[in-house]
């Protein structure tokens, strides 16, 4: 184990992304992921930023959720978030909030990490609906959009590029490749799989460096003294030392 996990990082200095909120996991959850009640147990302990997903429904409403449909966490595998309106989502589910009422609420209170689950290019109201929305906040600064597919971001080349994150799963090389093929300002995966020379290589030309799955206090010593940019984690208040149902 690195000696640098024995060094206690400074909470107040952390860039702590909690992933999908500080949700608590399980059926019949009081604050299930990627709602407001998962994001407001980050306001309540001074989280530095929340990881939200977004996807449009089918009149074109962008709201917060993660899969497709709504099986695994609301037990409604029958709703697709694609093919069903936002009014009838909001009465069928009303825990799945819409993405103005996320910006409302925690704008410029929380940095916001807004993932894209859809490409704007099949789905085109996205790039006009996101932009009306965050049209109040300074990029980068208040807020990063971030995919998993690199060319979802290539709609919001209006944005500064330090604003675009590109988000590796077990792909790191090929993502490193394309974001600097696209220019993009920023590159995020695992702690496991950013490397300390890559991280230095991406720093060196300029890019930003997320590490995720960072879900145990020795790790988030580690990647503190590494010094990444963003720490994201489904655990964030574990990290911190407060009670999951605090």
């Amino acid at each position: 184990m690195s000696p640098a996990c024995r060094i206690p990082a400074d909470p107040a200095s952390l860039k702590l992304v909690a992933h999908r909120g500080a949700y608590i996991a399980g059926s019949n959850s009081p604050a299930p992921e990627n709602t407001l009640a998962a994001f407001d147990r980050c306001l309540q302990h001074a989280i530095w930023g929340i990881e939200l997903d977004v996807r449009l429904t089918q009149d074109g409403e962008p709201v917060v959720h993660h899969d497709p449909a709504c099986g695994r966490l609301f037990q409604r595998p029958d709703i697709e978030i694609a093919n069903t309106s936002f009014d009838n989502l909001r009465r069928q589910l009303p825990q799945i909030p819409h993405l103005q009422e996320v910006i409302a609420r925690y704008g410029k209170q929380l940095h916001l990490m807004i993932e894209l689950k859809e490409s704007w290019r099949q789905r085109r109201p996205l790039q006009p609906q996101l932009t009306k929305l965050l049209a109040g906040f300074e990029p980068a600064v208040d807020y990063h959009l971030l995919s998993l597919e690199p060319d979802h971001l290539q709609g919001f080349r209006q944005l500064p590029p330090a604003a675009l994150i590109d988000v590796a799963l077990t792909n790191t090389q090929d993502i490193i490749r394309q974001n600097h093929a696209l220019g993009h300002g920023a590159v995020a995966g695992s702690f496991a799989l950013l490397t300390n020379s890559l991280i230095r290589q991406l720093h060196k030309a300029g890019k930003q460096v997320g590490t995720g799955q960072i879900n145990h206090p020795d790790i988030m010593n580690r990647e503190a003294a590494r010094g990444v940019d963003w720490l994201f984690s489904d655990q964030p208040l574990r990290l911190l030392g407060i009670k999951e149902n605090a």
